[in-house]
């Protein structure tokens, strides 16, 4: 099923510590006012406070001043403006003032409108004659996905990345005895055969054990792409996905939270422009050599 595709997984260490947060405004945007006014009724039986609208330009105006709008469900056939692009106009107004959880209305689903849903982190997709059960279902996933948003945004982790990195170098260069003038700089046959040894080692532990026991996406895209740069290959956003070892949502959200965070540059593939190509910044992919070269100077002393 669509929803199940696009729905967002939420582990529950996340949010283990933050309470549920109020109740926040949806924004329903659809120019068919008989599914608009349907959206509403199911709203007031949930009893999310809610606005309907038929046009973009009257949802860009909302969602910019009132900012308890956090759920925006857009109806993909509108005229000018589809939903994906309004998804994409209001998430670039508010910036990273607040999270905006985002769900597709469609008269018809397809694999290539799931394909778009998760590019644009959409939590939901639903088609038209809408039933409560998913539409309820629907708005459960939003909250969950706000929730995440908020866990991910308070625990500051991708933010301080560079700085935990650091430490993490400064410690193994401590324990390897390497100096910057003591030692010669590790060559780039060690530095890959070092990434491609510790990519090996997890790759093997999850013959052994289950995958979702340590997940730790955000590690496995870096590594990913720090093979990526020194095999020198494009990689796709949905290739980096997969190599994370998580849903497709859940990779997504992460390739996203880390763009944001300078970590990675994303762009359209001028070749072929349906996809997305993903890479390490400069900055992080310097981190990521001296991090490898001090694995390599501790494991050569073993």
């Amino acid at each position: 099923m669509a929803s199940q595709a696009l729905s967002v997984s939420v582990p529950s260490q996340e949010i283990a510590h933050h309470a549920q947060p109020q109740t926040p405004t949806v924004l329903v945007v659809d120019d068919d006012a008989e599914c608009a006014n349907h959206c509403a009724r199911m709203l007031d039986d949930l009893n999310y406070r809610h606005n309907c609208v038929n046009s973009a330009r009257e949802a860009l105006e909302l969602v910019t001043q009132d900012q308890s709008i956090q759920i925006l469900m857009a109806s993909v056939q509108m005229p000018t403006v589809d939903g994906f692009v309004l998804i994409d106009e209001a998430r670039s107004r508010v910036g990273h003032s607040r999270p905006l959880a985002t769900v597709i209305i469609s008269n018809e689903t397809s694999a290539d409108l799931a394909m778009r849903g998760m590019h644009a982190e959409v939590v939901d997709l639903l088609c038209k004659p809408l039933e409560f059960e998913a539409y309820s279902g629907a708005l459960r996933r939003a909250m969950n996905y706000l929730t995440t948003r908020r866990a991910i945004s308070d625990g500051g982790n991708i933010a301080n990345f560079s700085q935990q990195l650091a430490q993490l170098v400064s410690m193994l260069e401590s324990k390897s005895g390497a100096s910057a003038q003591g030692e010669p700089r590790t060559t780039e046959q060690e530095i890959n055969a070092t990434l491609r040894t510790i990519i090996g080692s997890r790759s093997l532990r999850n013959r052994h054990f289950p995958s979702q026991l340590f997940a730790d996406p955000a590690w496995d895209i870096l590594l990913d792409l720090s093979r990526a740069r020194l095999d020198n290959q494009q990689v796709s956003v949905s290739s980096v996905c997969i190599a994370a070892s998580v849903p497709m949502s859940t990779a997504l959200r992460w390739v996203r939270q880390m763009t944001e965070a300078g970590l990675l540059r994303r762009w359209t593939d001028p070749k072929d422009r349906r996809r997305d190509l993903i890479a390490l910044t400069d900055t992080t992919a310097s981190q990521m050599r001296d991090y490898l070269a001090a694995v390599h100077g501790v494991v050569s002393k073993l």
